[in-house]
């Protein structure tokens, strides 16, 4: 089974991802923050170094696009190809009200005439690499999946990464697994399931349910937990000692590359992720004022 990284902007930067994979590996393909493509087609500073060959020396990174213009799309796919990718992917899942209020991300979602008619432009002519979709079952209901799959098995995607929740019900507990298995049923190429995958037992469920699974993108599990994907390979679960390098040597990296105050900013959110739900820990964090400090209140 294939292990992706499913990414976080700020967070998810060269820095965590060579880190990841010198501590803990186990992880496939890292999928890259989106580019948000606009009318000029300039990349942020951030976006360039992001998706620098150097960035990402060692490892197989999955560059992703937001937009909803088909040629601002097929421009993107050639600079991206110009780099040395062979692979991209376009993203149908992001929830960000700023985001689908501009009918992009899974605000596309919500017009499923248009979306036909941007995926008729964009496979009218030969890709320069492999092309790729991460999205959502639906806008409003998860009744519009059978519509959306439709439409989405008709194209030759390297693979589609299906979250299975609709853009209104963002990162809530509901979830709606049967979709997944609705894409398999299917025929989709090669369908790929992101959502609430936590632990290996929540993989394990998943296979269970869903035996033919082929890959599984998680996120929030990963930033919890570090070393899963290493545990889903039949490996160990990170030690104390373990943990505490990977937040140093992040802190670390985070500081020469930006300052203090941002770096510490990054812990922090990093190890919200761990301490869901743990009110004291998350207390203690919000006060902390050093690195020694967010080490003892994850501890």
């Amino acid at each position: 089974m294939k292990i992706y990284f499913a990414p976080m902007e700020g967070i998810t930067d060269g820095i965590l991802r060579q880190t990841h994979r010198k501590l803990f590996g186990g992880v496939d393909t890292y999928c890259l923050p989106f580019h948000k493509l606009t009318q000029s087609m300039t990349l942020t500073a951030r976006e360039k170094r992001d998706i620098d060959p150097a960035e990402n020396r060692g490892l197989d990174v999955l560059p992703q696009a937001l937009t909803r213009n088909p040629e601002h799309l097929l421009a993107w796919l050639d600079e991206v190809s110009g780099l040395g990718y062979t692979r991209a992917d376009l993203n149908l899942g992001c929830p960000s009200p700023t985001v689908t209020k501009g009918g992009r991300g899974s605000g596309m979602l919500r017009d499923p005439g248009y979306l036909l008619s941007f995926l008729d432009y964009v496979f009218s002519r030969p890709l320069p690499l492999g092309l790729s979709v991460k999205t959502r079952i639906g806008y409003e209901h998860p009744e519009e999946w059978e519509r959306l799959l439709s439409i989405l098995a008709d194209y030759p995607f390297d693979h589609v990464t299906i979250h299975i929740r609709t853009m209104r019900e963002q990162y809530t507990a509901s979830n709606h697994p049967e979709a997944f298995e609705a894409a398999v049923r299917a025929g989709i190429a090669h369908p790929v399931y992101n959502g609430d995958l936590r632990t290996p037992a929540d993989v394990a469920g998943l296979l269970s349910r869903c035996p033919s699974t082929e890959a599984v993108m998680i996120g929030r599990g990963l930033l919890a937990d570090p070393s899963l994907a290493r545990q889903l390979r039949g490996g160990a679960k990170a030690s104390r000692e373990e943990l505490e390098e990977w937040y140093r040597l992040l802190y670390d990296g985070w500081n020469r590359r930006f300052d203090r105050v941002i770096a510490l900013g990054r812990i922090k959110k990093l190890m919200e992720w761990p301490s869901e739900g743990d009110i004291r820990c998350r207390r203690l964090l919000r006060r902390a004022r050093d690195m020694e400090e967010c080490i003892r209140a994850i501890s």
